[in-house]
């Protein structure tokens, strides 16, 4: 996992800022296969959904910008999944965030991803494979810093000051816990707050072994 770009994009950053500018639904069109996404219960236009917004296929994992809506219709460019196109049954998420707001999520996500780099590279995590939960709790710190750092805008996301005096001190606990490895986010890997015995500890990789031994070193020195 080399530490470059960024562990979120515009729609994680909405779903965690921006809930009431989510929709969700289901294609049940009962085709195959189909550039356009097809919607019955759903009036999407009442729903104010308006290209160019983003939406998701849950399903095949894919994404892009909407380019045309109709009552029960939508069309958009798809990438990046395993059909990039609209089969019965998909699952669709429309982020309720214009072309504008989107570029500029994405362009303060990179900027804020740096500081994870920079705690992941103190202790050399740059060069691990990612356990399943850090994935999301990197792309947690990421929308975080990103909407509190860098002011995101969402619309609908107002922090306080409070509220942002909060969030900031949960980060720098955050970037602290990784710079020293506490909090270890390596699959098969144990962080230096890890419960262990002595050499009760065991490590499934080289990268988990090498972190034992260090901390072994580190307590009886």
């Amino acid at each position: 996992m080399p530490c470059t770009g960024a562990y979120a994009d515009a729609y994680d950053f909405a779903s965690f800022w921006c809930v009431a500018g989510l929709d969700t639904g289901v294609d049940n069109s009962g085709l195959a296969a189909q550039a356009f996404l097809t919607d019955t219960t759903a009036d999407f236009v009442q729903m104010g959904v308006e290209a160019p917004m983003i939406i998701h296929n849950i399903t095949d994992g894919s994404g892009g910008y909407i380019t045309n809506v109709a009552t029960h219709t939508i069309t958009a460019t798809l990438t990046g999944g395993a059909g990039n196109d609209w089969d019965d049954g998909d699952v669709y998420r429309i982020v309720g965030v214009n072309a504008n707001e989107q570029a500029q999520i994405e362009t303060y996500l990179q900027i804020a991803a740096s500081d994870i780099h920079m705690a992941l590279a103190a202790t050399g995590a740059c060069d691990c494979t990612l356990s399943a939960w850090a994935e999301e709790y990197l792309k947690k710190l990421n929308v975080i810093d990103a909407a509190v750092i860098h002011a995101c805008p969402c619309g609908r996301a107002q922090i306080s000051d409070d509220m942002k005096g909060s969030w900031l001190e949960w980060l720098d606990r955050q970037f602290e816990l990784l710079r020293t490895g506490a909090q270890d986010v390596c699959d098969g890997a144990t962080g230096a707050d890890f419960p262990a015995i002595g050499w009760a500890q065991q490590g499934v990789t080289e990268f988990a072994r090498a972190r034992i031994i260090l901390d072994d070193i580190t307590a009886n020195s």
